[in-house]
């Protein structure tokens, strides 16, 4: 996993996600300040800034475009013959593969809190209510396991077309109608069982109406996992039963 890690963090684009989140910290600080809007302290304007309707729509875009060529540059390079023909079993190296991902998405969060909070804290001032860190708390996890989701077939899609390229389009697109397949299909029973219907969990914050009714945090989160399951189980059968030439 530390290989893995370190090769990923040898590409020279790799702080690019960090540098736009920064941009998006200070950029929506200052439109926020510039509109008027007044916050007792830094922790409640990091708690708007960092929710999904905000830094949630920049933050699994920049971690699946990253991600999105994690296994299928090895084929186009060659390199896979080189790991294949170490020691390690063919599921430990995609596990440390996909470990690191899932790191890269927690350095991803962590950053934009820090971010946040730093640009909060200059504008409005240090502190905040335990409602506010609870806010900040309950927002990271929920675009940890919204990003993770969608990671996660990103990976899928890389292992099985072993094309960047088409990893993007499809995760991407995946992203962006994803909304609005759910929305199309919210008069069906069926459609809570939809993935895209169940990835943001901010959608069971008190005050919020669920996409679909009838749904609750258990059993979208329930969804979510039998969905990453079977990711998972597709790219490691593929990537053991595939034949490198």
């Amino acid at each position: 996993m530390l290989n893995e890690w370190l090769k990923l963090f040898k590409r020279s684009s790799i702080l690019v996600p960090y540098v736009i989140l920064a941009a998006y910290a200070a950029i929506f600080g200052y439109a926020v300040f510039k509109m008027g809007s007044e916050f007792g302290s830094g922790a409640e304007f990091a708690a708007l800034a960092i929710g999904m309707s905000s830094a949630g729509q920049v933050l699994p875009l920049l971690a699946i475009i990253t991600m999105a060529g994690m296994v299928s540059k090895e084929y186009r390079m060659g390199t896979i013959k080189l790991l294949l023909i170490r020691a390690h079993s063919r599921n430990k190296i995609l596990a440390s593969k996909y470990t690191a991902a899932l790191l890269f998405i927690i350095s991803l969060i962590l950053f934009t809190a820090v971010a946040v909070l730093v640009t909060g804290t200059v504008v409005y001032g240090w502190g905040g209510e335990a409602a506010h860190w609870n806010e900040i708390g309950r927002s990271m996890l929920f675009m940890f396991i919204y990003t993770t989701v969608y990671v996660t077939l990103t990976f899928m899609i890389d292992i099985l077309t072993k094309s960047s390229g088409v990893t993007v389009g499809i995760a991407l697109f995946c992203v962006m109608m994803g909304g609005l397949a759910t929305l199309l299909l919210s008069k069906y029973s069926f459609a809570k069982f939809i993935l895209f219907a169940n990835t943001d969990l901010s959608q069971f914050n008190a005050g919020n109406e669920p996409m679909i009714p009838g749904m609750t945090l258990p059993f979208s989160v329930s969804v979510l996992i039998v969905y990453v399951a079977l990711f998972l189980l597709a790219s490691f059968v593929t990537f053991r039963k595939r034949d490198v030439s």
